[in-house]
């Protein structure tokens, strides 16, 4: 005889609580039960199409961002500010907004609510990181300037990114950008702001060189 399901407990088996409503059809539930605990007050949440979280509590960034990955599916990986936050820029960054998620062209996703989904025929080789696939540092940098209007972040991504893939890398990236929101990294990428910013690096590189050791003073 088969048990039944201990739907409490449910949310244990799947990371960050997040599970696709046809898994757990597979298991025995059924679509009404599932409709019944996602009304508002209930004990699970929908926050995309086909997408459960197992939870009545506000979603964290993360389960958020998991939420997106499996919503958008196949191919599709985090870019702009929280892939650099997985990618471990943090000191100049800027408060990430809707959750920025590439998706290849024909997906049928469509963004909506926290999710910014762009669909597009140029999709980068993902990292993974933190468990999170993610766009390479270079193109989550420029598709984060894409996405902010404020002069003193864009220079401050910029600075950070190119201490750890170098101007150039940003440059190609940009190269292939759309023109819209780039004119500013466009500008600082150019030929003599950018050896300013290649300078602003090495001194930024210098800093966190850990210091020579001192001889030890004797008598």
């Amino acid at each position: 005889m088969r048990h039944p399901i201990d739907l409490e407990a449910l949310g244990s088996l799947f990371l960050h609580r997040v599970v696709p409503t046809a898994a757990l059809v597979h298991l025995g539930l059924s679509g009404h039960l599932i409709d019944q605990r996602c009304r508002p007050g209930g004990p699970w949440q929908r926050p995309f199409p086909g997408i459960l979280l197992l939870s009545s509590k506000d979603p964290p960034r993360l389960q958020l961002m998991h939420a997106a990955l499996m919503y958008a599916g196949k191919g599709a990986m985090l870019t702009a500010f929280d892939a650099l936050h997985l990618h471990g820029m943090k000191s100049t960054i800027p408060r990430p907004g809707a959750i920025h998620v590439l998706a290849p062209r024909g997906t049928r996703a469509r963004g909506f609510g926290p999710l910014y989904l762009e669909h597009t025929d140029r999709i980068p080789k993902p990292v993974l990181s933190r468990g999170f696939h993610v766009a390479p540092l270079e193109r989550a940098a420029i598709d984060a300037i894409r996405r902010t209007k404020s002069a003193a972040d864009t220079k401050a991504i910029l600075e950070e990114v190119a201490h750890f893939v170098g101007v150039q890398s940003l440059r190609a990236e940009l190269a292939l950008a759309p023109p819209r929101g780039t004119a500013l990294a466009r500008k600082l990428l150019g030929e003599s702001p950018a050896r300013q910013l290649e300078r602003a690096v090495m001194d930024r590189r210098a800093l966190s060189l850990p210091r020579a050791r001192q001889p030890l003073a004797i008598g």
